[in-house]
């Protein structure tokens, strides 16, 4: 219940004034049958709204995977970032992250970051965006027990149009604490079908320094997915 209201608290934003807010959503399902059974279900939700100097984004990401009525992949991860402009092209940060990912070998990871950021490349084709902040983070490790610690947070998003119908992003994320050091990559190709209608196809890598003993440090996830812009 309280990890519910954690995510329905980092979306009520959109409740109060939701014509202001710009938004895409995900939708990929696919299903196999035969010497193995697969059904793979992920759906990604992003808001964001600029308003001045100020600039708010919510996401919310949800992958499950079963072969064989076996669980391969079943997480959610929820962010919210707000940005302030300060100068041409840099700004300070504040930044919420939530991920249950019942693979990692962790119940939860949960962190706050404040940091700085700046706009390196803006042309009509191409952006891109680094910054960086400290943070706390707790960790629930399964089994009850919890861990808290401090973090150095490093983030970049890189957006490219390739034509009218073609776009490619990735994103790249380091948040590191003496308890783990968690990296993370998203790489996104989005090509349009018709009207605000798209197809994504997305690769995710996901590591974890250090995990419960038989846990994979790492994770990878494709998805192909129906994109609709709104």
């Amino acid at each position: 219940m309280i990890k519910k209201a954690g995510v329905l608290l980092m979306l009520m934003p959109l409740a109060v004034s939701a014509e202001a807010w710009k938004g895409t959503g995900e939708l990929g399902f696919t299903s196999t049958s035969g010497n193995t059974d697969s059904q793979t279900l992920n759906t990604k939700l992003n808001f964001s709204k600029k308003q001045d100097k100020w600039a708010h984004a919510l996401g919310i990401n949800i992958v499950k995977s079963s072969v064989n009525n076996v669980d391969s992949a079943d997480s959610l991860v929820a962010t919210e970032k707000t940005d302030y402009t300060f100068g041409k092209k840099a700004y300070v940060f504040g930044g919420l992250r939530y991920e249950d990912d019942k693979f990692s070998g962790f119940d939860s990871q949960s962190s706050v970051t404040l940091g700085v950021g700046s706009r390196f490349i803006e042309t009509d084709k191409q952006t891109l965006d680094l910054s960086a902040g400290l943070g706390a983070r707790r960790i629930e490790v399964t089994g009850g027990a919890s861990e808290s610690d401090s973090t150095l947070n490093l983030q970049g998003k890189y957006n490219l149009k390739i034509s009218e119908h073609a776009s490619f992003q990735q994103d790249l994320l380091y948040e590191s604490g003496d308890s783990n050091t968690h990296t993370e990559s998203i790489s996104a190709l989005k090509m349009k079908i018709a009207g605000n209608l798209s197809s994504v196809l997305s690769y995710t890598i996901k590591n974890n320094s250090d995990v419960p003993a038989g846990v994979e440090k790492t994770d990878t996830i494709t998805t192909v997915a129906l994109g609709y812009d709104f």
